[in-house]
């Protein structure tokens, strides 16, 4: 059980961390860099296209961020007695939920 709540609280600071690598993206106080924030050719290419897609990115990791922080409180509160789906359900949401923000990015980053 101690490694169940180990898990959910990784799982829950990766949500919360997601939110907080997000927050400054979507305010526009990350300038183009080649470490932080959505990185293309095309990103780096002009600072409007940067802010907006990093803006546009950004939102979609806040969502994806609460949807992971509410998953893991709701395991925490309630406590099922059988967990076996608890990683299995996070690693569908994280690796899963990472996917949809990168392609839903890039469809994105297409139109601008």
């Amino acid at each position: 059980m101690e490694s169940q709540a180990r898990t959910i609280m990784m799982f829950l600071f990766c949500g919360l961390l997601f939110i907080g690598i997000s927050i400054p993206l979507i305010l526009g106080k990350i300038p183009p860099n080649h470490w932080y924030g959505f990185r293309t050719r095309k990103t780096l290419s002009n600072n409007e296209i940067w802010y907006k897609a990093n803006k546009y990115m950004g939102k979609d990791f806040v969502i994806l961020g609460c949807l992971m922080v509410l998953y893991n409180l709701v395991l925490f509160i309630f406590k099922p007695t059988v967990l076996s789906f608890e990683p299995t359900g996070n690693m569908i949401l994280l690796v899963g939920g990472v996917l949809v923000v990168l392609v839903r990015s890039l469809l994105y980053l297409k139109k601008l």
